[in-house]
């Protein structure tokens, strides 16, 4: 299962609690993707004070890769090679 762009609408409480349902039937036997520009910390303000936040973010947690990409973006950069402007320069 791929979740791609999650956090980019905020959550209530209940799609909180059935994210976690699926993923609990799916920890340990199958594989989950997640794709975010927000880190775990951050998913409180996705999810509110769903009281399953903690328990998700330990099931994504307990056997994850995390790949931290610290770049610009590749929409942004065309988009400014478009307006005939130079990209930024790496940091």
């Amino acid at each position: 299962m791929i979740l791609d762009e999650l956090g980019y609408v905020p959550c209530d409480a209940s799609a909180a609690d059935l994210l976690f349902r699926i993923v609990s039937k799916r920890h340990e036997s199958r594989s989950v993707v997640i794709t975010t520009n927000l880190s775990c910390k951050q998913w409180g303000a996705v999810f509110g004070d769903a009281p399953c936040l903690g328990a998700l973010v330990d099931r994504f947690a307990q056997h994850c890769h995390v790949l931290d990409i610290d770049a610009d973006s590749w929409r942004d950069k065309e988009r400014l090679e478009k307006k005939g402007r130079a990209p930024r320069p790496r940091r």
